[in-house]
This record gives C-alpha cells, structure tokens and sequence, in this order.
C-alpha cells in the first residue's frame, strides 16, 4: 500500500485524509493517507523519516511551507517564484516541491467568475498561502495588489481609514475552527469591497464572511480551493491527468461527504 499524508503542528481539524481517500476509492488506488503532526524541533528530521517508512509524499501546512526550500533536489517555476511549498514528494529516491495551491486558487477565481484584471485587491496575511494568491492575481491580469499583516498574532491590523477596492482576500487562519468568533476585518473596512475571498473552509461561513455578506459583498469560501489543490495533488503524485469528467464526479463526491461531515460534527 502506497503512503501518502499531511504535515503540519497541529492537525486534528483537517479534513485531507477524506479527501484524498475519496479520490483513492473512486480512482481504484490502494493507498492511505495520514496525517503527520511534527514540533519545530523535529520538522528538519522528516525528510529522513519519509524515506525510512516508505512515505511518498505529504502535503504541507503552517507553519513547514517555507521549511524545505533550500532542502529539495527539484522545486517547480510555481513554487520557486511564490516562495513556498504545500506539496513534498519522492521520485526516483529525488526530493521533489510544488505548490498546489496555486492552481487550487486559480480554479476559485474562474469557477466563481471573479475577473481580477484592472481591479484594486487586498491581501489579508503575509505567510505561504498569501504567496500562492499574489502569483496567481499577478499571472491573471491583477497589478494592484495591497497586503496588509499582523506584526504578530497578538497584534491588530492598522488600516488606513481611506482604504478601498474591489475584492479582498484574507489568507490567514483567523476565523478558522475553533475560533470562530474573530475576524480581523471590520464591517466599516468590509463595506468599500465587491467580493469578499476567504480561504478558510472550517466553517464554511466564517464570521469574515458573514459579515462581509451583512455588507452586501460577494462571498467565496475556501472549500473549491481545498478541493482542487486535493485533486492536483493526487495528479502530480500519480503522474495522471483528471479527464473534466471525472475531476467533476470525484469533487461532487467530495463536496458531499465535507458536508456530511459538518453535518455530523456540528462546525
């Protein structure tokens, strides 16, 4: 049986396992997927961990997307120019890096009809996933592009009062399961966007998005993100390429079962 997981420090939340599982089950793959949680004071050891169990490759979260740039044989043009990888794999006894969530950000731009060219966008976070955003709004047309960041996470973001524009994106993990209740947007700040990108998918509406709709604003959660960066994942790690029908049934099933799972779990 082939293997497959996540790394990241703290994972109990993440739903990959049942995502990459579906894709297995109705690929007709034998394969796991696990998830692999790992302190700072151990992360520079897991390459070495890989290759002594047979691990083929892991996808990446916070805070390991920038851990092992200078440490691959091979990275793609995407990830170099983006800074970050989310996607560590073996080939050929090879250390491979890529970045899925370009593509997985690119795919919520065109699904949702957002056209990003000529338009005023904001970034909310300065970490991995803020990267992955900016290479694809530049690439798809975007050139002014304004990111705003905590100094730390106990500190807030300082605005200009005249701030404005068309769409803004928060890339960080405020907002996210468990702690719902934060949002480090105001609704006087939420009102002067059209569209209002969250990439958090747990909950689905954070209180980000919740109150950027109150505003009147488009939505967009990060559940067609999640599911795409999934899918071109198991592309790369398998060397195949979804034909459009079958990528469309395997997200189909997968949508459901995140949402049965939400269904079940109460988030």
């Amino acid at each position: 049986m082939r293997k497959f997981g996540l790394l990241g420090k703290k994972l109990s939340h993440s739903l990959s396992p049942l995502l990459h599982n579906t894709f297995f089950e109705n690929i007709g793959i034998e394969a796991e997927y696990k998830l692999y949680e790992v302190d700072e004071a151990e992360i520079d050891n897991f390459k070495n961990y890989m290759l002594e169990n047979s691990i083929e490759g892991v996808n990446i979260t916070v805070p390991y997307k920038k851990r092992f740039l200078d440490k691959l044989d091979y990275i793609s043009d995407e990830a170099k120019e983006i800074g970050a990888i989310n996607l560590l794999y073996i080939k050929d006894n090879k250390f491979y890096g890529d970045n899925t969530d370009y593509y997985g950000f690119k795919y919520t731009l065109t699904k949702n009809d957002i056209d990003v060219k000529d338009k005023k966008i904001v970034i909310v976070g300065k970490g991995g996933a803020s990267a992955s955003v900016d290479k694809v709004l530049k690439d798809m047309g975007a050139d002014d592009i304004t990111f705003y960041f905590r100094k730390d996470k106990f500190s807030q973001i300082k605005f200009p009062e005249n701030m404005g524009g068309d769409i803004i994106v928060n890339t960080t993990p405020v907002g996210m399961y468990p702690n719902v209740e934060y949002n480090l947007v105001s609704k006087e700040i939420l009102k002067k966007f059209k569209v209002a990108i969250d990439l958090i998918y747990n909950p689905i509406e954070t209180k980000f998005l919740k109150e950027a709709k109150e505003c009147g604003l488009k939505i967009i959660n990060g559940m067609d993100m999640l599911i795409e960066q999934a899918l071109k994942t198991d592309e790369i790690l398998y060397g195949i390429l979804l034909s459009t029908q079958l990528r469309k049934k395997i997200r189909k099933k997968i949508k459901k079962k995140v949402e049965e799972y939400y269904e079940n779990n109460g988030n």
